[in-house]
């Protein structure tokens, strides 16, 4: 059995309602569920029923903080990668407009006067 989780995101200041998943239940999963059922299922009084509920609310309120580091740790990736790719691309135009530069001056750089000699000369000749 799958399911998803449906979180609203506010990224770059735009709201936008997304899902998280899908996910899977495990058999961790349904173990605990099947416990936990069967723990309010033999409840005879209040008093424990109360420790059962309040049992499962530390559980449900840890999983919650952890879903919700999860989904900041995710953004914060996705925001990152964002970046990253912004970047490269102005990297890569910085690349282009550099390359477009040297062939408009067409300057044969293997005669500089400021390359030394011996990084004139072809690699094989560096060993003789």
């Amino acid at each position: 059995m799958q399911y998803s989780l449906p979180v609203i995101l506010d990224y770059d200041g735009k709201k936008r309602i997304v899902e998280m998943g899908p996910f899977e239940h495990s058999m961790e999963r349904e173990f605990s569920m099947a416990v936990n059922k069967k723990a309010i299922d033999e409840c005879q009084d209040i008093k424990q029923l109360k420790e059962v509920a309040g049992n499962l609310l530390v559980g449900w309120s840890n999983l919650q903080g952890a879903v919700s580091e999860l989904i900041k740790e995710n953004i914060k990736l996705r925001h990152a990668i964002q970046l990253q790719d912004r970047d490269l691309e102005a990297a890569e135009k910085l690349m282009m407009e550099a390359a477009e530069l040297i062939e408009k001056r067409g300057v044969d750089h293997s005669k500089s006067p400021f390359q030394s000699s011996r990084s004139r000369k072809r690699w094989w000749q560096l060993w003789k």
